[in-house]
């Protein structure tokens, strides 16, 4: 039986590494104060236009080349805000939310014991209305940026997940086969199909499945990340 050798490890950001929610709650907050609005009221409009945003980019209805700029665009008529507050609100947010709350629990251990292993760690993220330094700043403020080789975000590189040239950067920049990197994420479309239309591995994060862990196709899908090290252990041993 051969097995895979897994050179390198690529991560998406949001809802993988870092938790969405109370980054968005202090983006909702900053605004809130900015334009004496009711918060739960911001918030319900905040998320809300994050799904459309989610279902533009899945439609292919952004500027992919200018996706930050569109995203504000969008955001300021969807929320009835200028552009201007909503940048002051996330980079507001970027300096002061609790950077403790906004690290997945075990995510910090995983990456120092992946690091420790060999593997070369990757971040491979799209973005809505902010840009990719704004993750570098929250990843460096986690303490969890030094653990990354290359950080891979879509507004530097003009193009999204799903799209497979993103994730073929990572083997140009590492110099890689696809076959000897996985990408690891919490959307099926954008990361799982995503990475393997290149012919990455792929790990899906579902915590809705009811098993911890599941072949799902051509790759894996775990209920968390804790149950990472499980999947490539799985992926790795495939012949």
């Amino acid at each position: 039986m051969s097995s895979k050798n897994i050179a390198v490890i690529s991560f998406d950001v949001w809802d993988t590494l870092l938790d969405l929610k109370p980054f968005h709650t202090k983006i909702a907050e900053k605004i809130s104060l900015y334009t004496s609005r009711e918060y739960d009221k911001v918030y319900h409009e905040l998320e809300e236009n994050y799904r459309i945003l989610k279902d533009y980019r899945r439609r292919n209805m952004l500027r992919f080349d200018d996706i930050v700029n569109h995203c504000l665009e969008i955001s300021s008529k969807n929320l009835g805000i200028s552009v201007e507050v909503i940048r002051k609100a996330v980079t507001k947010s970027v300096l002061e939310v609790d950077i403790k709350g906004l690290v997945i629990d075990g995510v910090e251990k995983i990456l120092a014991n992946l690091v420790n292993s060999g593997k070369k760690l990757v971040t491979t993220g799209n973005l809505i209305f902010w840009p990719g330094s704004y993750n570098r700043i929250l990843l460096e403020r986690a303490g969890l940026a030094d653990y990354f080789t290359l950080q891979i975000y879509a507004d530097e590189v003009k193009v999204s997940k799903p799209n497979k040239n993103i994730f073929l950067i990572i083997c140009k920049q590492l110099n890689v086969l696809p076959e000897n990197v996985v990408h690891v994420g919490d959307n099926k479309v954008e990361d799982f199909d995503g990475a393997l239309s290149a012919g990455m591995n792929a790990i899906w994060i579902n915590p809705l499945m009811s098993e911890t862990l599941s072949e799902e196709g051509e790759g894996v899908a775990i209920r968390s990340i804790k149950y990472l090290m499980e999947a490539l252990n799985k992926i790795e041993s495939k012949h």
